[in-house]
């Protein structure tokens, strides 16, 4: 098989460590109903770990047009397998056919936000379809922010909205040295479980939620009090203060995923009541 090598301009870097994939593949809980999306499949170090199991069907999408051949010819005896060649952010997934059960990818870092919504999904907004797993390797300090508790200074609005619509979990931090060209930072492995609809808050509640993240992470340096003078008069910021039991004199990071339910719940009895 032809040698191929990374390009720069499509952010891959392919990991060559045998331990960290293996951790992936047992991350990945695989069975016999699964169906997977692998994204960026690369030389297919992975794929043909995930192919070596008992499930039902492995689904890439690849951009780099060269690689196409390349995985096709590889795997063309695997019956397991199919490829699509293509941007993920602007495939139409139900044109690909699958009800995919697991995502897995090695995220480019340039479009860790984009992938986090589709996948995963975005407070505010329903998810038209919730897959039972996604794993991803992503820069380890993204990974930080979403996985920080209130008081922690890399806690902020990120943490808040993925916490809010799945479990996560960390399984590893990989060096740089574990990829081909190594990147310049730190990755992480984490586990996402998306939460089903009926486990989420009510629809309109995220909507106010995320509004709330949106005006006090916009001065994140700024006392609670502060930014929320832009949206509320001094007499509804004491009410609001009063009924969500939260001290205002706190920094949105210093906030905890229970005290954004509360803080949401005071702001939509606060509102109601003016409307």
């Amino acid at each position: 098989l032809k040698i191929l090598n990374t390009k720069k301009k499509f952010g891959q870097h392919w990991l060559i460590n045998q331990k960290i994939l293996d951790k992936i593949k047992k991350a990945s809980d695989l069975n016999e109903n699964d169906i997977i999306l692998e994204i960026g499949p690369g030389r297919g170090a992975l794929t043909s770990k995930l192919l070596d199991s008992n499930i039902l069907a492995l689904h890439a999408v690849e951009l780099d047009i060269d690689l196409i051949d390349f995985l096709n010819k590889k795997y063309s005896k695997n019956k397991k397998f199919s490829l699509t060649q293509g941007d993920i952010l602007s495939i139409d997934m139900d044109n690909i056919g699958y009800k995919f059960t697991k995502v897995i990818a090695n995220i480019p870092y340039n479009i860790t936000g984009p992938i986090l919504d589709i996948f995963v999904g975005r407070l505010g907004k329903i998810q038209k379809t919730t897959y039972k797993r996604i794993i991803f390797m992503m820069q380890k300090d993204v990974v930080d922010r979403i996985l920080a508790k209130g008081g922690d200074s890399n806690n902020g609005a990120l943490s808040t909205r993925i916490q809010l619509i799945s479990r996560v979990k960390k399984i590893c931090d990989i060096p740089p040295s574990f990829f081909n060209p190594p990147p310049k930072v730190y990755s992480s492995l984490i586990i996402f479980e998306p939460l089903s609809s009926n486990l989420r808050l009510d629809i309109n509640m995220e909507i106010i939620i995320d509004k709330l993240l949106k005006v006090t992470f916009n001065s994140r340096r700024k006392k609670i009090r502060n930014t929320l003078r832009s949206i509320f008069s001094e007499e509804e910021l004491n009410s609001l203060e009063k009924l969500s039991s939260i001290n205002f004199d706190l920094r949105p990071q210093d906030l905890s995923i229970k005290d954004w339910i509360k803080f949401g719940e005071s702001y939509s009895n606060i509102t109601h009541k003016k409307n």
